[in-house]
């Protein structure tokens, strides 16, 4: 069994002290582990940008822990957008053949990066990621409140689907022409230069059976993205960051998370495939990542 856990998850097995080594061998003794995942690398390395001096140590501190759970024996998450061009190269050379989480050597490259980066320096790869990544969820806010205030009819459309409607209208419309546009765009995004209508060949097969975990969660984040915006006038400033964080869960038995409000969406965007589970604040973490398993 593969468990994912959010960054604030990965918080609270620091501060309970938790040995990674123990935590380790009880878990593999019942054939599951910890799943390692970028994003959560990425979101810890947020803290050095953090103008108090106290934040950056404890980034430090939480990076070496973290350390210790990218192994050369353990499975780790590939990036996001690297698991939609895996789902891809499936089509041409088939599932079996294709990995779809990180290399024993991918995992080692990670695990040297998270080390170095635990000193506190970051080097000019990791702050343009940083950069980027708020630049993106920064845009996407703004851009998607843009175009609602111009167009009432897709507005309306969203505000029409009750909340009671929301996981039928999101498994039917990621298999209408809305979602397969959107896993269109996603396509010409990483693979440049992709005629349109061979990226959007590409989308319909993905969104065919058999199931492309990937390519349907991003299809749903889109789409829910999009109707809490029309629905809620505005979205958390971290909605886009923790989607992201979900969907780098997507082949993984479980989604484990400490913040109650993600699981609303966190199993409308995931398939049926990756269980969601909510951190109970009352018993230890250790032994509540053990009933996971």
């Amino acid at each position: 069994m593969l468990i994912y856990l959010d960054t604030m998850l990965w918080n609270v097995l620091f501060d309970q002290k938790v040995d990674p080594g123990d935590i380790r061998k009880s878990l593999a003794s019942r054939y599951a582990n910890l799943v390692p995942g970028p994003h959560v690398f990425y979101e810890m390395l947020k803290s050095f940008h953090s103008p108090e001096p106290r934040k950056i140590e404890r980034g430090k501190q939480l990076l070496g822990y973290f350390a210790q759970f990218v192994r050369p024996d353990t499975p780790a998450a590939r990036d996001n957008m690297e698991l939609l061009a895996a789902e891809i190269d499936t089509i041409k050379r088939g599932p079996l053949a294709v990995e779809m989480f990180l290399t024993r050597t991918e995992r080692e490259v990670i695990r040297k990066n998270v080390e170095k980066f635990a000193t506190g320096m970051l080097d000019e790869q990791a702050t343009k990621f940083l950069a980027d990544q708020k630049a993106f969820a920064l845009q996407t806010r703004a851009g998607q409140k843009d175009h609602l205030q111009h167009r009432d009819d897709i507005k309306a459309g969203l505000k029409s689907v009750s909340e009671d409607d929301l996981c039928g209208w999101l498994q039917q419309t990621t298999f209408a022409n809305a979602g397969k546009l959107a896993l269109t765009h996603h396509i010409q995004r990483i693979i440049p230069g992709i005629p349109i209508e061979r990226a959007a060949e590409l989308a319909l097969i993905l969104l065919s059976p058999p199931i492309k975990r990937f390519a349907r969660g991003v299809v749903r984040a889109d789409l829910y993205y999009n109707w809490r915006c029309a629905n809620r006038d505005s979205v958390p400033k971290d909605l886009v960051d923790d989607m992201y964080h979900v969907l780098n869960a997507v082949y993984c038995d479980v989604y484990a998370t400490a913040e109650k409000k993600q699981a609303e969406y966190a199993q409308l965007i995931l398939t049926s495939n990756t269980k969601v589970a909510v951190y109970d604040e009352a018993v230890p973490v250790v032994q509540w990542i053990g009933s996971l398993a």
